[in-house]
């Protein structure tokens, strides 16, 4: 191995036949090398856990998590803590998302409001007047009108195209506040 110490055959043997069902820790205790000396011969010999152990450590994991938490009184300190924890969080997978990255945790984060915002941009640069309250696009005689979004009706998706706004004409605006 290149790593600085020289493991016997016997060894590097106990650890391919125990890897499946053993935890790393309790290896590496019982024949006297690192964790990371395991880790080197699982990666080496491409060694998986079972799924029973694997399926046995996530349960042990959960209960560990549970009765750390059990005893713990929720002071306004520890709920501010966990609140700007998940605000960090959160940030971090809203710009993932932004980038077109995989998201690493399951916090939903609506992915409409950027779809939102890039079609309101689009709807301004081509002449349209956006009214956000009502969620109406008007168009005036300079508008270079985009038929294709205006025949679908707001909310439903064609292809690639789902519109935010309804589309209107601003004469209908101008006629409803009189």
């Amino acid at each position: 191995m290149p790593s600085g110490i020289d493991l016997t055959k016997e060894q590097i043997d106990y650890v391919r036949e125990n890897f499946a069902d053993t935890p790393n820790k309790e290896l590496a205790k019982q024949i006297g090398i690192s964790r990371s000396s395991v880790t080197n011969i699982q990666r080496r010999y491409h060694l998986k856990k079972s799924p029973a152990h694997s399926k046995k450590m996530h349960h042990l994991s959960g209960c560990a998590t549970l009765h750390t938490w059990a005893n713990v009184e929720l002071t306004p300190e520890l709920l501010k803590k966990r609140a700007d924890s998940f605000k960090k969080t959160w940030r971090v997978e809203n710009a993932r998302i932004r980038f077109g990255l995989e998201q690493k945790t399951k916090i939903h984060i609506a992915r409409c409001c950027i779809q939102k915002v890039k079609q309101n941009y689009y709807l301004r640069s081509r002449g349209y007047i956006i009214d956000e309250k009502n969620l109406i696009a008007y168009y005036t005689p300079e508008t270079k009108r985009a038929t294709r979004m205006e025949a679908i009706p707001r909310g439903q998706k064609k292809g690639t195209i789902k519109p935010f706004y309804s589309f209107k004409s601003i004469d209908d605006r101008d006629n409803k506040d009189q």
